[in-house]
C-alpha cells in the first residue's frame, strides 16, 4: 500500500508539474530527501521487504530542449542501517549478512551509457555491497519536472552475486533465498 502511495505521488507530481528546468546545458544535482529505496528477497518463512530514505548522491547531466541527452557522473551512497523492515531481529541479521560494520555503505555509480530515449536511461551501473562490486545493465526510467530529475528502476541480482552468504535466523531454522530486487524512486535536485 505505501509503495502505491508513493508511486502515485511520484508519477502525479511527474506529469502536474510546469517543467521549469533549464532547457539546455551540464547541471549538478543532489539527491533530495524525496526519495524511496527498497530491497526484497524472500525466505522459507516468508517474503521480505527492507525500506529507506536515507541516501546520499550527486549527478551531473547534461539537458537539452527538456531532454536528458547526457550523464557524466552519477553516484549514490546508500547507509545499510538506514534500511528497515520494522523487525528489529531480522534487521540485525540483514546488517550482519550485508558486513555493515565492515562496510557501512551500498553504492551505486554510473559506469558507463548505453542509450537514453526520451523516458529512459540504458547504463551499466557498478554495484558495490560488503566491499564487492559487480558491473549491472540498468534500466531507469525518468521524468523532468520542477523538482529536478524523477529517477526509478527495478534490479534483481543475488546474494552470491556479491560473494555474501544469505542470512539465517533461528539456528539456521529460517534461511533467506539467494535472490534480490532492489528498487528506488529519486529526485535529483539541480544546485544550479
Amino acid at each position: 500500500m505505501k509503495k502505491r502511495i508513493q508511486k502515485s505521488r511520484f508519477l502525479v507530481i511527474s506529469f502536474l508539474i510546469t517543467f521549469t528546468l533549464p532547457a539546455w546545458g551540464q547541471l549538478s544535482f543532489v539527491l533530495s530527501p524525496h526519495q524511496y529505496f527498497k530491497i526484497e528477497g524472500t525466505s522459507t518463512l516468508h517474503d521480505w521487504v527492507m525500506e529507506s530514505a536515507k541516501a546520499e548522491g550527486n549527478a551531473k547531466v547534461t539537458l537539452e530542449n527538456g531532454k536528458i541527452t547526457g550523464i557524466n557522473s552519477l553516484s549514490v551512497a546508500l547507509p545499510v542501517t538506514s534500511l528497515k523492515s520494522g523487525k528489529n531481529a531480522m534487521d540485525k541479521n540483514a546488517y550482519a549478512a550485508l558486513l555493515s560494520e565492515k562496510v557501512p555503505e551500498i553504492h551505486l555509480e554510473l559506469a558507463e551509457i548505453k542509450a537514453i530515449t526520451d523516458q529512459s536511461v540504458k547504463a551499466e551501473i557498478k554495484l558495490s555491497i560488503a566491499g564487492n562490486t559487480r558491473i549491472l545493465d540498468w534500466d531507469v526510467e525518468y521524468f523532468l519536472a520542477e523538482e529536478g530529475i524523477l529517477f526509478s528502476s527495478l534490479q534483481k541480482f543475488k546474494f552470491s552475486d556479491f560473494q555474501l552468504n544469505p542470512p539465517k535466523a533461528m539456528f539456521g531454522a529460517i534461511s533467506t533465498g539467494d535472490d534480490l530486487t532492489l528498487s528506488f524512486e529519486t529526485i535529483f535536485e539541480s544546485t544550479n
